[in-house]
């Protein structure tokens, strides 16, 4: 047996976050809200507020998605710089992509409030209002895994393996988790199983 459940956002304690994130008709959304429902938002974002809370990997395709769509982003981000563990390719070219699309850059900069259609961010111990059309709160991700405990003891009885691969082992980027699958797909043809 392989879990492959993923992974899911990680929602700090923040004032105002889980009451008002990922809700129907909310602006506020994480990045699972975002990719099973793309179609909440318009194919021209043209004049539109979109701001990011989370200038890693996630937050960045958010960035890129709009940008392409006529948005100037703005990305609020904690560090001091955007796309810190990105490799160096990902990294050039998410750099020219934030140059041709004016993408904005609030670094060394920390969320403290949600609401329904602003942020309130602490740079350099001065509140800081950001209003948006769209917000999104890209924090990073963590495994989810709520049947590995379950079915490892199930095949246990049965002689069977669990194993676990992908986000729900540990959230990383998606080439481990591609080659894990390709690996279990190896075995299995290895084992006629396939």
């Amino acid at each position: 047996m392989v879990v492959a459940t993923g992974s899911k956002p990680i929602l700090p304690p923040i004032s105002g976050l889980k009451e008002n994130i990922d809700l129907d008709n909310h602006k506020v959304s994480s990045i699972d809200k975002f990719m099973n429902h793309l179609d909440l938002y318009p194919d021209d974002t043209t004049n539109k507020e979109i701001v990011i809370v989370g200038g890693g990997a996630v937050g960045l395709d958010v960035a890129e998605y709009f940008a392409n769509r006529g948005a100037s982003p703005t990305i609020i981000e904690m560090m001091n710089q955007i796309g810190r563990d990105l490799d160096p390719v990902t990294k050039s070219q998410t750099k020219e992509m934030m140059e041709k699309h004016h993408v904005k850059q609030m670094t060394q900069t920390k969320l403290k409030e949600v609401h329904e259609s602003y942020f309130i961010v602490e740079k350099e111990n001065q509140e800081i209002k950001v209003p948006f059309d769209y917000g999104f709160v890209c924090l990073g991700m963590k495994a989810y895994n709520p049947l590995y405990l379950q079915l490892k003891d199930y095949y246990q009885d049965k002689n069977g393996d669990v194993l676990e691969i992908g986000d729900c082992k540990r959230a990383r980027r998606i080439i481990e988790g591609t080659q894990e699958g390709r690996n279990i797909i190896h075995l299995l043809k290895q084992k006629e199983l396939l």
